[in-house]
């Protein structure tokens, strides 16, 4: 059993190909929530149904976020009556979300929701939220508090970050059942997604950051160079005074880290990240199709030796 922390567009991208390589029930994905946000009357869980849609074969591979060929009639409707809705949502994709509402509403937890539409989906895969309680990422800019959409899809990501917040994090607990997997998995593997703003949400549940200390844990850098694959990785990294490389990277979770990969390019980093204590394995990174997605994925089970 492998388990992985979560974003969206990085990790559902390895995913994709670690699921052609592992039996797909003994893969477990803990799916960073800290971004969820209420839009027209619609509970969204964004890194959830990435993470969802991706294993299920039908999310969207130009954005890794809605699904494929889906319709926009609504939201282009909405848009004709003179509401702009801040995230984008397909018509399909609206109807998980819609669903998603009416459980909530009736008093389901997420994690029991998320279990369902899986399960319709197909989805044969262990997928968690972080937790069922609510925790939400504030960035605190030169402009005031703001939520993450507010900070990258509305503004762009052009605010000077001064410190981020998890708030209600440490109240926060893993769903139910959550634990007993992980206790019984092989390796956590943190994928490549951003650090700050999908990745450290799921750590700061302090139980599952407790697991990472326990359990051996691999980080996949999402970043190469001074730059991320996609994303605000790199402004708000560099806000918490971390150098927006594979390096800070590392640093950002050295308290327990005890392995990561990082890419062909970024092979002089290696020194530096050893004298942290961690393993450092350097390879091509980049999963620009589903054969390199398998093939970052053969080279981490390589790794592990599972």
């Amino acid at each position: 059993m492998l388990t992985f922390f979560s974003g969206g567009t990085g990790t559902p991208m390895l995913l994709t190909g670690m699921q052609h390589i592992v039996p797909r029930d003994q893969i477990c994905v803990v799916a960073n929530t800290a971004e969820d946000v209420w839009i027209s009357g619609a509970y969204l869980s964004p890194d959830v149904d990435s993470v969802t849609y991706a294993l299920a074969g039908i999310v969207d591979e130009d954005h890794w976020y809605g699904i494929k060929n889906d319709t926009f009639f609504t939201h282009d409707a909405m848009a004709s009556l003179g509401y702009k809705e801040l995230l984008k949502m397909g018509d399909t994709d609206r109807a998980t979300k819609l669903y998603r509402t009416m459980r909530l509403q009736k008093g389901d937890a997420l994690s029991v929701i998320t279990a369902k539409i899986c399960k319709r989906l197909g989805v044969l895969e262990h997928v968690f939220p972080m937790t069922d309680d609510p925790v939400k990422t504030i960035i605190r800019t030169e402009k005031g508090d703001m939520d993450f959409h507010d900070f990258w899809v509305r503004d762009g990501g052009k605010h000077v970050v001064n410190s981020v917040n998890y708030t209600g994090s440490g109240h926060a607990r893993a769903p139910p059942g959550l634990e007993d997997i992980i206790g019984a998995t092989d390796a956590i593997v943190i994928g490549p997604s951003n650090p700050v703003t999908s990745i450290s949400p799921i750590l700061s549940v302090k139980k599952l950051r407790a697991l990472c200390e326990e359990k051996r844990t691999i980080a996949i850098s999402p970043m190469v160079g001074h730059g991320a694959f996609s994303g605000p990785a790199p402004a708000l990294m560099k806000g918490l005074g971390y150098e927006a490389t594979a390096v800070g990277v590392a640093e950002m979770y050295s308290s327990f880290l005890d392995d990561i990969v990082i890419d062909s390019l970024d092979a002089h980093m290696a020194p530096t990240i050893k004298k942290m204590g961690i393993s450092v394995h350097v390879t091509d990174i980049n999963m620009k199709n589903l054969n390199k997605r398998i093939a970052l994925g053969e080279y981490i089970l390589k790794l592990l030796v599972i």
